[in-house]
């Protein structure tokens, strides 16, 4: 007995699941548009049993979730039409991702586990590369990795991070080095105050903040400070 369609469900979230075995559901969804993984996994051995989704999603979210060659080749046509991809940990799956949508996102969140302070995604940056057509981009975490961000040969017109002294100081040093000549706004998302962050630490915070101005004035790049609820 098949499955009854959804033509109403917008949105899906799927979390510590077998994916293959959504299959028969994802084929019954024609009018999804966002679609989250959490750190699920996937054979994808019953795929060629069912057919491709027919749904158009601007809104794909992975994160901690093992994707093979044949699920993201399985879903090839529902994500040629994605706005916005937001990653976490996936590793060697973004290149499998890649060689199908590559060339069709324009938008790309590099996140990190919410609530947390930790490095940003350096496997997940170096994957990049194949996203032939990406020209906005946002990195979560403190201590960016300058050189897996230099080695992107893309054509950014956007780059968003969190106002980190770390990370202000890579991309204040990538900036210098005519980084992404291509780069038309900068934007910073903006640390709340709290009681943790030292006098010293506030200061070197300020001066980082004027010398990015300076620089981005420089290159005529557009500086925007945004809040944590932007």
């Amino acid at each position: 007995m098949s499955l009854p369609e959804y033509p109403y469900l917008r949105e899906l979230k799927v979390s510590g699941q077998n994916l293959h075995l959504l299959a028969p559901l994802l084929s019954r969804l024609c009018n999804l548009k966002s679609f989250e993984m959490l750190q699920s996994h996937n054979g994808d051995d019953l795929l060629e049993h069912f057919s491709p989704p027919r749904f158009k999603l601007s809104t794909l979210s992975i994160s901690q979730t093992e994707l093979s060659p044949g699920l993201c080749k399985w879903l090839e046509s529902s994500s040629q039409s994605i706005e916005c991809l937001e990653v976490q940990e996936i590793g060697v799956s973004l290149g499998h991702l890649a060689k199908v949508i590559g060339g069709f996102v324009k938008k790309v969140h590099v996140k990190i586990v919410v609530d947390s302070i930790a490095d940003s995604d350096s496997e997940t940056i170096s994957a990049l590369f194949g996203f032939a057509g990406l020209r906005r981009l946002r990195v979560d975490g403190s201590k960016i990795n300058k050189e897996r961000l230099l080695d992107l040969r893309l054509s950014l017109e956007t780059f968003t991070f969190s106002e980190d002294i770390l990370s202000m100081r890579t991309v204040l040093a990538l900036l210098h080095m005519n980084w992404q000549p291509s780069l038309q706004s900068l934007n910073v998302y903006r640390m709340p105050m709290s009681i943790y962050f030292s006098e010293q630490w506030i200061a070197t915070a300020a001066e980082y903040r004027d010398v990015l101005h300076s620089v981005c004035a420089a290159r005529g790049i557009q500086l925007n400070w945004l809040s944590p609820e932007d």
